[in-house]
């Protein structure tokens, strides 16, 4: 069938040699392409250095806000644990400011310093120890060597007193103060321990303050004698020997037994000899304090 035959004419040359409709998309494509600009690497390199900064922001910021939350996590618990660690000292002042003073020290102790003031004895034979169900204490404390003295000698001893008596107490024996002051003080010993005096010289405001004398009797021997004495308070009683108190005195080196021997004076002297000094004293309680003074009128 010809051209000429579908009506539309016979083809010409111009429109055989015409584009044809997809060709005309195609070179019109072509040509916009054409027309873009080819990347640059600075662009590339702005680029990243843009996406690495954000990064670089994002971890500060992570790292910050980790560092807030550990300080303050750590501030909370040193307030909890400051807390909670104060409590129980709290609780334990407390406890020892409500706690009964002994009334006359640990081996009783006078006001010369001599620690002669013997210790009360209860009814349940232990050593220093009050039965009587109301007891008023005394005006002031006073320590175990130096009755009421103090000094700081006297305070400075006392640091190192628990030393002696455990460590050295079989060549430790006492201690006293030398003068009314007691600015100077004579510690008691069975022979001489370069240690012991060492430590007690160092102990001293000045190494001079004391003076080490040699004498028969430890500390230890003294307060096995004095235990002894207080635990078996209820046989001397059964002998007729009321024992009413105990101490050590360090200027004489004798234990102190305060005693109504009655009917049977010597009886505690035979049996422990020159160790112990026996002073006659009255069961029947008197209208005195222990330091002396004497009780208000009703």
């Amino acid at each position: 069938m010809s051209a000429t035959d579908d009506g539309l004419g016979p083809d010409t040359p111009e429109q055989r040699s015409g584009p044809e409709a997809g060709e005309l998309q195609l070179r019109k494509a072509l040509s916009t392409m054409n027309d873009l600009e080819p990347p640059r690497d600075d662009l590339f390199v702005q680029r990243a250095l843009i996406r690495g900064r954000a990064r670089t922001s994002r971890r500060r910021n992570t790292v910050l806000g980790t560092a807030a939350a550990l300080v303050v996590v750590g501030a909370v618990g040193t307030a909890w644990m400051a807390n909670h660690s104060a409590s129980p000292s709290t609780a334990s002042a407390g406890s020892a400011a409500s706690a009964p003073k002994d009334l006359t020290g640990a081996a009783g102790g006078s006001e010369n310093g001599s620690g002669g003031t013997p210790q009360p004895l209860g009814n349940t034979g232990g050593v220093g120890r009050e039965v009587a169900p109301s007891v008023v204490p005394p005006a002031r404390e006073t320590s175990t060597w130096f009755g009421a003295l103090s000094s700081p000698q006297t305070m400075s001893f006392d640091t190192v007193e628990q030393q002696l008596v455990t460590r050295w107490a079989d060549v430790f024996s006492g201690a006293y103060a030398a003068d009314a002051s007691a600015a100077h003080l004579v510690v008691t010993v069975t022979r001489h321990d370069p240690t012991l005096e060492s430590l007690v010289r160092g102990a001293m405001p000045s190494p001079g303050d004391v003076t080490f004398v040699v004498v028969e009797h430890s500390y230890a021997e003294k307060a096995r004698v004095l235990q002894e004495i207080g635990s078996e308070r209820e046989g001397w009683r059964s002998k007729g020997v009321e024992v009413v108190g105990l101490s050590m005195d360090a200027r004489a080196d004798v234990v102190v037994v305060l005693a109504d021997e009655g009917a049977s004076p010597g009886l505690l002297a035979r049996r422990y000899g020159d160790l112990i000094r026996v002073v006659p004293s009255s069961a029947v309680p008197t209208d005195k304090l222990p330091d002396g003074s004497t009780l208000p009128p009703l």
